[in-house]
């Protein structure tokens, strides 16, 4: 198990040491590959753009400047993979919450589970997604970046090009407009659960 940080890896990377980047990769890949499924809801797309991520990280790991760190750099180059792949598409983000019921938005193994509980866990999903594709891209990017992967503030701010009080913002509209627009379902679960 390697102990380098992530600066660390880096530089072994820009020497040329292959294996330095293959640790980068296993230590990010899952991070990335769920932030990116959250925007595309489909596994072979998610890992295709993953794929893509560390390709342009390789490519351009000279440009790199610790003054950022490094997980920060490396969510910038997934969001506008995502981005890329939105406009390339012609169509809305798709930010997935999967599995509402562990909040994770992690891609899934659903074996295990009764068809019923895929079924029901699928149209849940479908819900959810219809809401927060209608979120604009800022309020999405944060409400992933701040409430699924856990950063703070200020490095979700440099992710979108924006300060901390903007990301705040958009968190917040976000959350709001979400709950508008699931408040149906939210009274419709509190109903069937009863008093």
């Amino acid at each position: 198990m390697c102990t380098d940080t992530d600066i660390e890896l880096i530089n072994k990377v820009k020497s040329g040491d292959e294996t330095a980047f293959n640790e980068l990769m296993r230590r990010h890949y899952r991070g990335v590959l769920n932030y990116i499924y959250r925007f595309t809801n489909n596994r072979e797309t998610s890992e295709d753009l993953a794929q893509e991520v560390f390709l342009r990280v390789y490519r351009s790991v000279k440009r790199y400047k610790p003054d950022a760190k490094f997980s920060t750099w490396l969510y910038k180059i997934a969001t506008n993979v995502c981005l890329t792949e939105i406009r390339s598409k012609g169509r809305e983000n798709n930010v997935s919450l999967d599995e509402l019921y562990q909040s994770t938005g992690e891609v899934q193994d659903q074996s295990g589970h009764s068809a019923y509980d895929i079924v029901f866990r699928k149209q849940v999903r479908e819900l959810i997604f219809g809401a927060l594709r209608s979120l604009p891209p800022r309020e999405r990017m944060a409400i992933i970046l701040c409430k699924y992967e856990e950063l703070p503030y200020e490095e979700v701010a440099e992710i979108i090009g924006c300060t901390p009080g903007a990301v705040k913002a958009y968190v917040h509209r976000g959350r709001m407009k979400l709950i508008e627009k699931l408040k149906p379902y939210l009274n419709l679960r509190k109903e069937v659960k009863g008093p």
